[in-house]
């Protein structure tokens, strides 16, 4: 018994360590299993006390059984949370042990936890009845290794990419040599018709789509029949849905790749081997999109030929490194920087929120202020406040600009009569206790003529009667965004102008913005 109660004291008092570690992270993973944004920072405070005070308990013998009953009561909760998301179909990322190891929630998840619940009533219960517990630890550790194989046969980088075959939208079908005819790497997204986060997410894969296309092949595998994938795909009116949404009836697809959860991706160079491990959820999903855009296409006489050419390019190429010392000094070799200072302001990698086409309301505290709803997101963004002073702290976010949820559907609306608008750039957000994907900004009320906003599909109806965020025809900190992105490598593309009825000096504002 005791040897079981020392074992249960690490295993609590790592998870606690790791935690306390990656404490920026926690509310976050808190937030991801459904709970209310507000209570995610308190309850991982006292998620990692109480995982101490159990350890501590288990390790000093007289307090060996309380800590054992703390330790059942904390894994009922956990393997609770658990069951809840996957019988929903969600699988967010378990940080039972901080970042020291990140993985989707499953059965065996549950089956891990039933395993330790054991060990902790054998301890509970004073070490009787040793037979029993040790038969119930067997069976609960076997369940637990038998519904693990399905995560191990997840691709892994170097090996061939599966083939299959599914139709798409629009009934074509297509392989994987089909999919690769243009010799462009190819990102295979992973969804489910019945995902809440997938179709949040489809939009933007419509988006890297229409952006990226001529770069990167992108194809979304779908479980589900062909009707329910189309549905899904196009959540309302406004909302872009992908091309080449393939329909895996039967899973069998997902299954092959062992995806165990949506959205996922994976992405796979011209030769079809996989070249970076399978990525979870939309932040990793949008890297590998950045990783797509770094990896060439092409047969492997073609690149060698490169690399001996490359040796009478020396001189050339000790040029061009000289030159991007700057860069290598804010980022590792090979990887793009996560911040970078431009104009006055900053474009920093991290979590804050967008309101480019958010709509607001007036602040019933406040007359010079109005409250806007936007999405938070993931990815580059460009604001007059440096990467650390709005680095997401809680539920605490600051709003930016980027272009990254625009789509070939989106377009610059010029409203020219006198009307109230929204300023939101570098303000204080909020994340939304119902919502997690949308935030809540307090922005400068503003009432003028001639601002611009991504917001009212070309209706200038909407510019009296809809609060819209929006900035001046100078579009502050827009040509920055473009220098910053263009420094790393990354394209942008802005949105055109509405059609005839914007006027023709706001068209060339926004048109030579736009950067292949």
């Amino acid at each position: 018994m005791v040897v079981v109660a020392n074992v249960l004291a690490a295993i609590f008092g790592c998870a606690a360590v790791a935690k306390l570690t990656d404490r920026r992270a926690l509310p976050q993973a808190i937030v991801d299993f459904g709970l209310p944004a507000r209570t995610a920072t308190p309850l991982g405070g006292l998620l990692v006390v109480c995982e101490f005070a159990v350890a501590l308990a288990l390790a000093v013998r007289p307090w060996a059984r309380g800590g054992a009953l703390g330790a059942l009561v904390l894994l009922a909760g956990f393997s609770a949370a658990i069951a809840l998301n996957v019988s929903r179909g969600r699988t967010p990322a378990c940080r039972c042990f901080g970042g020291a190891h990140t993985a989707p929630v499953g059965w065996s998840t549950v089956a891990r936890n039933g395993l330790l619940a054991t060990l902790a009533a054998f301890v509970a219960l004073g070490g009787r009845f040793p037979w029993l517990f040790a038969g119930l630890a067997a069976a609960t550790a076997l369940a637990w290794l038998g519904l693990r194989p399905v995560r191990i046969r997840k691709v892994r980088p170097g090996m061939v990419a599966r083939g299959f075959s599914l139709p798409d939208e629009t009934g074509r079908t297509w392989t994987m040599d089909s999919l690769l005819a243009a010799h462009r790497p190819l990102l295979l997204v992973f969804s489910d018709h019945a995902c809440s986060a997938c179709s949040a997410l489809l939009p933007q894969v419509a988006g890297w789509q229409e952006t990226y296309g001529e770069r990167v092949t992108i194809a979304v595998v779908s479980g589900g029949t062909q009707h329910a994938n189309v549905l899904a795909g196009a959540d309302g009116p406004d909302e872009a849905a992908p091309h080449r949404l393939l329909a895996d009836a039967h899973r069998r697809v997902l299954a092959d790749y062992g995806v165990t959860a949506t959205p996922s991706a994976v992405l796979i160079n011209a030769e079809r081997v996989v070249v970076a491990a399978p990525a979870v959820g939309a932040a990793e999903i949008r890297g590998l999109i950045e990783k797509a855009l770094r990896t060439r296409g092409g047969s492997t006489i073609a690149r060698r030929a490169v690399l001996f050419a490359s040796a009478a390019l020396a001189p050339a190429l000790a040029s061009a490194c000289t030159a991007a010392r700057d860069i290598r000094s804010i980022a590792p070799s090979g990887t793009p920087p996560k911040q970078v200072e431009v104009g006055g302001g900053w474009l920093c990698d991290q979590r804050y929120a967008l309101c480019t086409s958010a709509s607001c309301e007036p602040s019933p505290d406040d007359p010079n202020v109005v409250i806007c709803r936007c999405a938070v997101e993931d990815g580059y963004s460009y604001g007059f406040t440096s990467c650390d002073e709005r680095a997401p702290k809680g539920d605490k976010l600051i709003s930016t600009f980027s272009v990254q949820n625009t789509s070939s559907r989106t377009h610059a609306m010029t409203c020219t009569d006198r009307a109230r608008w929204a300023n939101c750039l570098d303000v204080t957000c909020h994340i939304d206790p119902q919502d997690p994907h949308r935030a809540l900004c307090h922005c400068q009320s503003v009432e003028s003529e001639n601002f611009l906003t991504f917001g009212g599909n070309c209706d200038t109806r909407t510019c009296a009667t809809v609060i819209w965020s929006a900035a001046t025809q100078e579009l502050p900190g827009v040509a920055e965004y473009k220098s910053a992105m263009k420094s790393i490598g990354l394209p942008v593309t802005f949105p055109e102008a509405c059609p005839s009825s914007t006027p023709e000096a706001i068209s060339r504002s926004v048109q030579p913005l736009r950067v292949r």
